[in-house]
């Protein structure tokens, strides 16, 4: 697993899959690289987090793909309450980083 902690796709999948269970992003039908790398790196992001995780891409009412990497097990009480604190942490930061006028919101 070197150098895949230096994948910031991966690692934006890895926080979505931490906070919300699911990290979904739309591609242009054409852009198949753009879709298989999702698929990919949300595979890497489960590998990385020990968790079962399931990739799919389909068609949207638009026309564009929409690639989703969802968590698919039942978490065990511990590891649903290390998620649940570590979701906690990372939305403090945010919103810690928000009242300090880190974000640009223009």
């Amino acid at each position: 697993m070197a150098g895949e902690t230096d994948d910031p796709l991966m690692l934006e999948i890895m926080r979505h899959l931490e906070v919300d269970w699911e990290w979904t992003r739309h591609f242009d039908p054409d852009d198949k690289e753009g879709i298989a790398g999702a698929r990919a790196a949300g595979r890497r992001a489960g590998r990385a987090l020990k968790l079962k995780i399931t990739t799919v891409a389909s068609a949207s009412k638009d026309g564009r793909v929409v690639v989703i990497v969802a968590i698919n097990q039942e978490m065990d009480p511990v590891e649903k309450e290390r998620m649940d604190q570590r979701a906690l942490l990372l939305i403090d930061n945010a919103l810690r980083e928000l009242s300090n006028g880190r974000f640009d919101t223009e």
